[in-house]
């Protein structure tokens, strides 16, 4: 098994900007430090993760526990698919056409498999779809039909403050339809991101609005610094009160 290309996560940067994704591969060291913020967010996203997993109890889980594992978890997901051993899989890994995805929950119902990728929001975006297709393309090039394809969101009129309970915290919504209908787009991009990795020297793209848009780059650093710091462009505002919510919830900093 070749070593993947692109990750769900590379794609989406590449989705982006294609100048990302070339400095990402080959020049790493011009990224910017991630802020203690930037830690927090994706520390809350896990948890949020493996709290969604309880909705789907008796799973095994096969969530890599470095990179190195990644090819290693590809082969123990398929054995676990052909065997039929587990009716649920945490972290189910896939490749494809060197892509590369690890999927949040793969439950089996009924002999058919629906998948779920889970979401720190309170609401979906183009993004997430984006995510979800891109996903769906890798499982359905190994043939692995599925019956559905949902996001799993949080709920925004929960009552954070009654007893916890999953089911009415989390909002599951199909998109396959949606999915389905962007699988052209994602073979296209997915070339055009193949392109890009094999350049001799990143793509000539000026810094702009796509810098923070839909999330900030950590190579602003790099591509700004011929221009005014006060010219810098500024990340999103964060949603702090949603992220005090969940920290109460679920008990993390």
């Amino acid at each position: 098994m070749e070593k993947h290309l692109l990750s769900k996560s590379t794609f989406i940067r590449g989705n982006q900007c294609l100048k990302s994704l070339y400095l990402n591969k080959k020049r790493p060291f011009l990224r910017d430090r991630l802020s203690p913020e930037q830690l927090a967010k994706f520390k809350r996203g896990h948890k949020i993760g493996e709290l969604a997993q309880q909705l789907f109890p008796g799973g095994i889980d096969l969530k890599p526990k470095s990179p190195s594992q990644y090819r290693k978890k590809v082969v123990e997901t398929a054995e676990v698919i052909r065997n039929n051993s587990y009716q649920t899989i945490y972290e189910a890994a896939f490749q494809y056409d060197r892509l590369l995805i690890l999927l949040d929950i793969l439950t089996k119902e009924n002999g058919k498999w629906t998948a779920c990728e889970v979401k720190s929001s309170f609401q979906l975006s183009e993004t997430f779809l984006l995510d979800a297709a891109f996903q769906f393309y890798v499982m359905n090039g190994l043939n692995l039909q599925l019956k559905d394809f949902f996001l799993v969101y949080v709920n925004r009129d929960y009552d954070f403050s009654a007893t916890p309970d999953l089911n009415k915290l989390f909002v599951k919504e199909s998109v396959l339809e949606k999915i389905l209908g962007l699988q052209d787009y994602i073979r296209e991009q997915v070339a055009r991101e193949k392109e890009t990795l094999l350049l001799e020297k990143s793509p000539a793209i000026e810094p702009g609005p796509h810098c923070t848009r839909p999330y900030p780059c950590d190579f602003i650093g790099h591509c700004w610094k011929k221009i005014p710091r006060e010219e810098w462009p500024h990340p999103p505002e964060s949603n702090e009160n949603f992220y005090e919510l969940l920290s109460r919830l679920v008990g993390f900093d």
